[in-house]
């Protein structure tokens, strides 16, 4: 009798977890975004319940943890000679089975939570609004704490751009992020709950040419607009205006041209201060150039202003931890609405009960299925020994 047929066997169970979890987030994102993107009538209800799926890693731990936990008590308050007295050998293949029965229907209520919505009548419906590209800086200087000990610069921004698109109405909006290159992380929508979920997901970590492109912000968001629909256009650029390049006031005046308006948002003090440095999510000490020097940054002020100008827009600078929109949103208000017609869906049905339903099953199957062996085979090993 072998005691390791008591005991978990912790490493094939962990690599069948572990790629059991990287095959299903694949698929899982894979079908939420084809979802998204090819089927209009798609949506969730409660899109700001996603921080729930929090609670799986920590019940993976906490699986592993247990098997751990339970080998340990095993070793130790039973002889080999005793412990086939006092428990069923275990199979590690039904330990993952239970796990992944018990962690799917976690997952499945999780979803449920969410509440998948499919639009079912539809019509003709009549905004008037603008378009408008939010070019947010996400470069490493927008780590630097100078505006609140608490909130860096990039975490301000954040706050600014989600207060502003509660003062929308009918407009389209985009996401643009840069450092030293930009991209779309956001198409231009109507869809303010989607856009503020990408919004504060957004971190420095996204970009590895680092640096501040303004001029790369301004071609990228410009390139995202239909110049021919007639709708009229605004670029709304957060940053502190350590430009690298040196291009971005010719393509503001350019963008000026095709009658899209630039408006600027000041990030930072005019004091010079330090930046933090992070190396895997964490804070450690602070940043330093290629000779060891420590790295510090202060806001454009006259750069962003010049910007702004060039744009035919409006230039408001943070203030603590607090940007006032209120002159961005006059001029924005001033601009002349153009009607966009849309499909409206006036009426969503429920999903939530189908992953309900499944969750309820992986559940039971749970509880029916053992975790140890079949005393046939049970038997056979031991003869085989």
């Amino acid at each position: 009798m072998q005691s390791k047929n008591y005991t978990y066997k912790l490493k094939p169970i962990l690599i069948a977890i572990f790629a059991f979890e990287i095959v299903f987030w694949a698929l899982f994102f894979v079908v939420y975004l084809l979802l998204r993107e090819q089927i209009e009538a798609f949506k969730l209800e409660n899109p700001e319940w996603w921080y729930l799926f929090l609670i799986l890693p920590l019940f993976i731990v906490g699986f592993i943890a247990n098997l751990i936990w339970r080998n340990r008590a095993i070793k130790k308050l039973a002889s080999e000679r005793l412990v086939k007295y006092l428990i069923q050998p275990i199979s590690s293949t039904k330990v993952f089975i239970q796990f992944f029965f018990l962690r799917n229907a976690l997952v499945f209520m999780l979803i449920a939570l969410l509440n998948p919505q499919f639009g079912k009548g539809t019509q003709k419906g009549v905004s008037e609004g603008i378009e408008m590209m939010i070019a947010l800086d996400i470069s490493n200087s927008m780590r630097a704490l100078d505006l609140d000990p608490q909130r860096d610069r990039l975490k301000i921004a954040q706050m600014s751009i989600e207060r502003l698109l509660n003062n929308l109405h009918g407009d389209k909006i985009g996401l643009v992020i840069f450092a030293g290159d930009a991209f779309v992380q956001v198409p231009l929508t109507t869809d303010y709950g989607s856009a503020k979920l990408f919004l504060n997901s957004v971190s420095p970590d996204m970009i590895s040419n680092q640096g501040t492109d303004i001029s790369a912000a301004i071609e990228t968001a410009y390139q995202s607009f239909d110049l021919e629909n007639g709708v009229n256009k605004s670029i709304i650029i957060l940053s502190d205006g350590e430009d690298h390049e040196g291009a971005a006031i010719q393509l503001a005046k350019k963008a000026h041209a095709d009658n899209i308006i630039i408006n600027t948002v000041g990030m930072g003090t005019t004091k010079g201060t330090v930046i933090p440095n992070y190396v895997n999510g964490r804070r450690s000490g602070l940043k330093k150039d290629e000779d060891g020097n420590t790295v510090t940054t202060k806001i454009n002020v006259p750069m962003l202003q010049d910007l702004a100008r060039a744009g035919g827009g409006t230039y408001v600078q943070a203030q603590g931890n607090y940007v006032n929109l209120d002159p961005l949103l006059d001029q924005i208000k001033g601009i002349d609405k153009t009607e966009m017609e849309s499909k409206i869906f006036t009426d969503y049905e429920d999903q939530f009960q189908w992953f309900i339903g499944i969750g309820l099953l992986f559940l039971v199957a749970y509880f029916v299925f053992p975790e140890t062996k079949s005393k046939l085979l049970n038997a056979m090993q031991n003869e085989a020994v």
